[in-house]
């Protein structure tokens, strides 16, 4: 069935980027048509797939899918230039990004757009992530608090896969193409709240998250401190700007996680398995400190 598109205002595109995701992108596709909110369209990059069985699902979205859903053929330039092609391919004045191996809950264009419609100073609504596998739900793994500028200096308060106008992207000249280490999406919206924009965080796991080997989720974990780096660099006057506020904030943060640390640790050496352990190790201490 066609989308019922609003006229004007309203419409919102969902991006999704595929680089050989052909098992999955599918089911990223059906959960964006699914959407309780009728006003989207759907928007497919085929990031220069090389998969056969990707290209056969990609052709098959085109020969005989929903009206809705339109794919794109671009040659491989990884995640922010797929990105960029599918908005200027676009028409919404919303944009949606979705990982081709990700899905969105039913309910997420319902309950974001209308804080966009309402609240003209926020230019992304973004949610807290569910991860899930095969057997279903295994957990929120990322639950960000949204914020102005100086609230993405010291993190990332926004999830890759979060509604923003289109404006925004126009202001912030879209995604750094050269950023493919998984720091792309908090390069983004640092660019988009030195435009003045403020991010808002939905307190609810609306984006669903695939866990699968050598995930993207995965690999940007194991490159955070070089990530932090590179977005020092090329944001250093934004950084000089808010210096005391983030050396503070991240001061704070280390404090938190050492008292995580601790109290997991106190924990540990309270349980009965950690006592019943040192009680049948204390003996051969004893031998060894005799030796």
């Amino acid at each position: 069935m066609a989308p019922v598109l609003k006229p004007g205002n309203g419409i919102v595109s969902v991006v999704i980027p595929c680089f050989n995701h052909g098992a999955y992108v599918e089911d990223a596709v059906r959960s964006a048509l699914d959407q309780t909110y009728p006003y989207r369209e759907v928007v497919v990059v085929n990031d220069g797939s090389d998969d056969p069985a990707t290209l056969q699902v990609l052709a098959s979205l085109e020969e005989n899918g929903d009206p809705a859903v339109t794919v794109l053929h671009k040659e491989n330039g990884h995640l922010s230039s797929a990105r960029n092609h599918g908005i200027r391919h676009s028409r919404g004045e919303y944009i949606m990004t979705l990982d081709a191996d990700d899905r969105l809950a039913p309910e997420l264009l319902a309950k974001t757009v209308p804080i966009m419609e309402e609240q003209r100073g926020v230019g992304v609504v973004t949610t807290h992530v569910l991860q899930f596998d095969d057997e279903g739900p295994t957990g929120v793994i990322y639950t960000p608090a949204g914020g102005e500028l100086r609230d993405f200096l010291v993190r990332n308060q926004a999830c890759g896969g979060s509604l923003f106008r289109r404006q925004c992207w126009e202001e912030a000249g879209g995604y750094d193409e050269e950023m493919r280490d998984g720091s792309e999406d908090w390069d983004f919206w640092i660019a988009v709240t030195s435009c003045g924009w403020r991010v808002h965080a939905i307190p609810e796991a609306l984006y669903l998250y695939r866990d699968t080997p050598g995930s993207m989720y995965d690999r940007t974990r194991d490159r955070r401190a070089s990530a932090f780096r590179q977005i020092v660099v090329k944001h250093e006057a934004a950084f000089r700007e808010h210096l005391v506020d983030v050396l503070h904030a991240r001061e704070v943060r280390v404090q938190e996680l050492q008292a995580r640390v601790e109290t997991v640790s106190l924990t540990l050496r309270n349980s009965l398995s950690y006592r019943t352990g040192s009680a049948i190790l204390s003996p051969l201490r004893w031998l060894r400190d005799r030796v």
